[in-house]
C-alpha cells in the first residue's frame, strides 16, 4: 500500500508510531459476524458488466470544428 498509494497501513494515525500484525482472521463466518456487528455490508456485491473500451480518437471529426455540442 505503501508504493501504490503512499499509505503505511502500519503508522499509528495517533501517534505515528508503529503498529504490529496479531492476527488474521481467515474464516468467512467470523468476518461476516464482525462486518455485521459494525453495521457495514456483509454480503458480496454482485458483479457488474464493463463498460465497453474507449473508441478510438478520429483527428478528422467534424465535432471539433463547430464547437456547437
Amino acid at each position: 500500500m505503501l508504493r501504490s498509494f503512499g499509505f503505511d497501513v502500519l503508522a499509528c494515525p495517533r501517534c505515528e508510531g508503529r503498529l504490529k500484525l496479531v492476527a488474521l482472521i481467515q474464516d468467512g463466518a467470523v468476518i461476516q459476524r464482525i462486518l455485521r456487528h459494525l453495521g457495514l455490508p456483509d454480503a458480496v456485491p454482485e458483479l457488474r458488466s464493463s463498460r465497453a473500451p474507449p473508441l478510438p480518437f478520429e483527428a478528422d471529426d467534424d465535432r471539433g470544428s463547430g464547437g456547437d455540442y
